[in-house]
């Protein structure tokens, strides 16, 4: 080993740079924050005093049914199939009323 601080400094040299130098540093420009629009109301999922049809609850998503049914009072289970999830539901409202 002839100069081992030499070699030391050749394999940390970008360390080196690191703690050693005093680069300067350009701020970088602030954020641009985008003015959002309010979130706008859902729809009502279901108008009251009308029942509801297979076929509407079939458009509906698993996430929609699952909060129309709460509505209702029956809590589904969303690993369920759409289909399975929109016949519990059609016959709990059937029987509801």
């Amino acid at each position: 080993m002839i100069n081992s601080s030499e070699q030391i400094s050749r394999k940390m040299s970008h360390f080196g740079d690191l703690i050693g130098g005093v680069k300067k540093v350009t701020p970088t420009p602030p954020p641009v924050v985008e003015k959002s629009t309010p979130p706008v109301s859902p729809a009502p999922l279901i108008v009251e005093g009308k029942g509801v049809s297979k076929q509407e609850l079939l458009k509906l998503s698993k996430i929609q049914l699952e909060e129309l049914g709460r509505e209702y009072g029956i809590e589904l289970d969303r690993r369920i199939s759409h289909a399975k999830l929109v016949v519990q539901l059609k016959s709990f409202i059937d029987s509801k009323s």
